[in-house]
């Protein structure tokens, strides 16, 4: 029952929408956020050092997102599905430690991060949901 769920929903969000792309960047953006916000709290002592620098992961958002753009750019027929979820990763990583990076500071100021994690979140599901839904909305309408 529950996969045949998965595969209806899949069916309704996924394979029907005209621009796949938005949706495994919010996959990869929500799962990627949750899971880094779950480790931090649970061990907050798991970090990267090198030469004694504490390497944050929002560097590792930054080469995510390089990495991604470049196979992009010079790899047109690259499965976009793959890339979007991995470009979804690297925001993910990048703007959880948004403040960090904006003020340039060791200091986590959480409260800014959030925010920008929510606008973020909400920009996604309004390119995902939101203008498809209104497209449908207004043909509904005219019709």
């Amino acid at each position: 029952m529950f996969s045949r769920s998965l595969r209806l929903a899949y069916r309704e969000l996924i394979s029907n929408h005209r621009d796949r792309v938005s949706f495994w960047v919010l996959v990869g953006f929500l799962i990627t956020y949750i899971t880094a916000r779950l480790l931090v709290k649970a061990y907050p002592a798991l970090f990267f050092h090198i030469h004694g620098v504490h390497v944050h992961h929002f560097t590792y958002g930054i080469f995510v997102l390089a990495i991604t753009g470049f196979l992009s750019l010079t790899k047109p027929g690259a499965a976009p599905d793959w890339l979007a979820a991995f470009y979804g990763l690297g925001l993910a990583l990048a703007f959880d430690e948004f403040a960090m990076w904006v003020r340039l500071t060791d200091s986590y100021s959480l409260y800014r991060s959030e925010n920008a994690m929510v606008i973020i979140l909400v920009l996604l599901l309004t390119v995902v949901y939101l203008i498809t839904w209104l497209k449908r909305a207004v043909h509904h309408i005219r019709n």
